[in-house]
């Protein structure tokens, strides 16, 4: 018995949503029109919602590349270009001074 009034609700939600649909426009091919518009309503609202999303991922990825920048520079600026010479002439010194003999060079490209 629960099964046959689930299928006479469905019945009656049906014929309420055609005489809904139905009473949108004047003829069959004006409910179908109808429903293209509401589609492409929405399909218009969703790629505009897309894209202001879009635009706001583009900006958060910005600024986190701006903040690594940021750090990178301040880095840098802690080391100091002093710090860095010091070590490459170090680098120099104890470069002759390897087992074999050799005389090793050490490049920094910084």
């Amino acid at each position: 018995m629960g099964s046959s009034i689930k299928w006479l609700l469905a019945l009656g939600v049906g014929v309420a949503a055609g005489w809904a649909l139905r009473s949108l426009s004047d003829t069959p091919e004006g409910a179908g029109v109808k429903l293209l518009e509401i589609g492409i309503k929405t399909k218009n609202r969703f790629s505009s919602w897309a894209a202001l999303e879009r635009e706001r991922l583009e900006d958060m990825l910005a600024e986190a590349q701006s903040n690594i920048a940021g750090e990178a520079a301040t880095a840098d600026a802690a080391a100091g270009p002093t710090s860095r010479g010091r070590n490459a002439k170090t680098a120099r010194r104890e470069g002759g001074q390897g087992k074999t003999g050799k005389n090793n060079v050490t490049s920094f490209n910084s």
